[in-house]
């Protein structure tokens, strides 16, 4: 049962960073698409900004969601997550160019933007809640690094499907249409997670506070009033995480494909190998919290970060041989594995059961939406004002960063021990 639970959790959740990352991936046709023509530079800032909707709203999702979650149950709430974010992702793929309906393909894009958003700022949490509370004590960070790991796979799958795209069709077809299949494939896929989920049951935990009657009657109250300081604290460490994850898997297409001017297709191979082969780093990373500890780990992955970001980067602007840009990409991406590898499973840990879902979700959701999500056009704002790509990286990506090193040096616990009891 423990398989299929981790199974169906973490292919629902692919499903959906598959969903989220294709609007990533497929960023340089997004600014040509939906924006006017004259102003590039303009074009790729408005394609991020609205990258960015998809996470400033995603503390939405993790409040209404996360109540759900801990009124309802894990299963049911996050079978409507996975729904909603495939539904939104295939009308993306439907919606009319700029040059046929002019502003209105814009609001529409922000628009589904923010369904894909709300639905993920509900969709991570719970799939961590789930699999935490079926793990057995001394392997629960194992168990759910195999949904941590979907990140770098789902944005890996959506990258590589814009390359198997291009190369069935000339490069007219795919500028015309052909960058709408990596979307409308999101149909497809949710299907699937749908039917997968539907087959799991609820966790023994959830059941054991609804025949006692004991589920909270308003779990973001409750989360705020007795759970403050966690939420403070899994909001820093989330943002920390987020700022590497989304300097090097959302910025860097910009910048692959404006600095050194790789195409973005062959960027899209480049970062999608370097995303797929993250896998087993991320699974032992999360094997590894589990012997040394969540926090431990963290701090390797932001300290990783800290140290090779911007010597990678340099090297990256000058360097033609795409092997060793991947590499470059792939120690990047890298050093994330070790910080997003455990934060789920260390997050969750902090707080009850009865509030679990809710507390994760919304700390998470916090640091990612409006940290994370903000980083490619901060990032790429910094660097056109300062004339500078890199600024960004130095100015915004490693002062976070920084911040929350400190934080996770004074105030994370250790939880590997804790035990989650049904209270």
């Amino acid at each position: 049962m423990l398989r299929f639970v981790v199974a169906a959790s973490t292919i629902g959740t692919l499903i959906e960073w598959y969903d989220f990352f294709a609007y990533a991936s497929l960023s340089p046709f997004i600014s040509a698409m939906f924006f006017p023509k004259g102003n590039p530079a303009a074009a790729i800032i408005g394609t991020w900004l609205i990258f960015a909707t998809g996470f400033a709203v995603r503390p939405i999702g993790a409040f209404l969601f996360g109540h759900l979650g801990d009124r309802i149950g894990r299963k049911s709430t996050f079978l409507t997550t996975l729904l909603m974010m495939g539904l939104s992702t295939t009308a993306i793929g439907l919606i009319p160019t700029y040059s046929q309906i002019g502003i209105t393909a814009t609001a529409l894009l922000a628009l589904f933007r923010i369904l894909q958003g709300i639905s993920l700022g509900g969709e991570y949490g719970g799939a961590i809640t789930y699999v935490t509370e079926y793990a057995p004590p001394g392997r629960r960070a194992f168990y759910a690094g195999f949904v941590s790991a979907t990140p770098p796979l789902g944005l890996g799958l959506s990258s590589l499907t814009v390359v198997a795209s291009s190369a069935f069709l000339s490069q007219q077809a795919f500028n015309a249409w052909g960058w709408r299949v990596p979307f409308l494939l999101a149909l497809i896929l949710t299907i699937l997670g749908a039917y997968l989920r539907l087959k799991l049951a609820e966790t023994p935990l959830f059941n054991n506070l609804k025949e006692r009657g004991a589920v909270a009657k308003i779990p973001i109250a409750e989360v705020f009033a007795k759970h403050w300081k966690w939420v403070a604290v899994g909001t820093i460490v989330a943002a920390g995480h987020a700022v590497l994850a989304y300097t090097s898997t959302a910025y860097i297409f910009t910048f692959l494909t404006t600095v050194p001017k790789w195409s973005p297709v062959e960027a899209n191979a480049i970062v999608g190998a370097a995303g797929l082969a993250q896998l087993p780093l991320y699974i032992f990373a999360a094997w590894l919290g589990d012997k040394i500890g969540r926090r431990l780990i963290y701090i390797i992955g932001l300290a990783i970060g800290i140290l090779t970001y911007y010597p990678i980067y340099l090297a990256l602007a000058s360097l033609k041989n795409a092997v060793l840009v991947a590499l470059g990409v792939f120690v990047m991406i890298g050093a994330t594995a070790f910080t997003f590898s455990i934060l789920g499973t260390a997050l969750a840990e902090l707080f009850p059961t009865r509030v679990r879902y809710s507390g994760m979700s919304i700390a998470f959701n916090l640091g990612i939406g409006f940290f994370g999500g903000f980083t490619p056009s901060i990032v790429q704002a910094i660097g056109t004002a300062l004339k500078n790509p890199l600024a960004g990286v130095a100015l915004y990506t490693y002062v976070i960063a920084a911040i929350a090193l400190a934080t996770a040096l004074l105030a994370l616990p250790e939880t590997k021990n804790v035990e989650l009891t049904p209270s």
